[in-house]
């Protein structure tokens, strides 16, 4: 991440350029985030290479879309004391979350509610703000990696990228559909229907804007396992007879009728969107989060 100094200076460079006159000034807090846009689509590149590398499961795993998670309770890993966790937090400026780079004291008040104050990444001392720790700090949303897209459902919590005329900043959303597509070399190509929470604004946004929470890690797990588990029981019936059915793991249902599922996938269509923002959603159709 560039200093604070080289980002008030974009900031001014891009606020005093001749397209702008007459505009909002551009706050530094936008190119700010900008720059974590991009750090975070490489890392979430970079953790793609990685598990492409370790294990091929993860290419297929956009295909096990039909697999239902809502009766599925979320399963503890077992080795977490090696991990080094991140942490973002919400501004009370301006209601984004950003991430956290120190926790630099804490207190409580006489409600019980802790505060801790906080230095956001990428910003100085005079960025550093109280939050309370139990409604505006977290762990760290994840960038979602291509063959992810299956992990964002309906009704699940995300953090979701918006540009608007006076700000871009990083929101929280709930997703109302999904409009799964077959993913080709440019990578996902699904879409989906978001409401943010803070000002109640519909958005069909692409799979770069998106970051999941870290509690949905768990149907990832679920959809590999069930991956090399459907490859053992195709393996085992090829070797066994024609006459083997084999069922889905965690639906128990026939295979048959889950690819006819994941087949008809392409065909649903996806919600229209209230008119003040249908131009956004032609815009966001033809990007490719970063």
């Amino acid at each position: 991440m560039p200093s604070r100094e080289v980002i008030n200076n974009f900031a001014e460079k891009f606020s005093s350029s001749a397209e702008r006159v007459g505009k909002v000034p551009v706050q530094a807090k936008q190119v700010w985030n900008w720059f974590q846009n991009r750090r975070h689509a490489h890392r979430a590149k970079t953790y793609t290479n990685n598990n492409n590398n370790k294990s091929p499961a993860t290419k297929f795993l956009h295909e096990e879309s039909s697999i239902s998670f809502r009766n599925i309770a979320p399963v503890p890993s077992a080795n977490v004391s090696n991990v080094q966790m991140e942490f973002e937090a919400k501004s009370a400026r301006d209601g984004a979350w950003y991430d956290v780079s120190a926790f630099l004291s804490h207190r409580l008040f006489e409600t019980g509610d802790p505060e801790v104050r906080v230095r956001f990444s990428g910003f100085g001392t005079e960025e550093d703000e109280w939050v309370n720790v139990k409604k505006c700090v977290r762990q760290r949303s994840l960038p979602c990696e291509s063959a992810e897209c299956v992990a964002v459902l309906p009704n699940d919590l995300i953090l979701c990228f918006q540009e608007g005329k006076e700000q871009a900043l990083y929101f929280d959303a709930h997703v109302l559909d999904a409009q799964r597509r077959r993913h080709d070399v440019r990578g996902c190509r699904c879409r989906f229907l978001v409401r943010y929470d803070h000002d109640q604004s519909e958005e069909i946004v692409p799979l770069r804007k998106v970051c999941r929470r870290p509690e949905t890690d768990y149907r990832l797990q679920i959809l590999q396992a069930s991956r090399l588990a459907r490859s053992a029981d195709h393996h085992h019936m090829q070797s066994s007879g024609p006459h083997i059915s084999v069922t889905d793991p965690l639906t128990h249902a026939p295979l048959h009728k889950m690819t006819t599922a994941r087949n008809n996938t392409d065909d649903v269509k996806t919600p229209e969107k209230k008119s003040n923002s249908q131009s956004e959603s032609a815009s966001c159709q033809g990007a490719n989060r970063g």
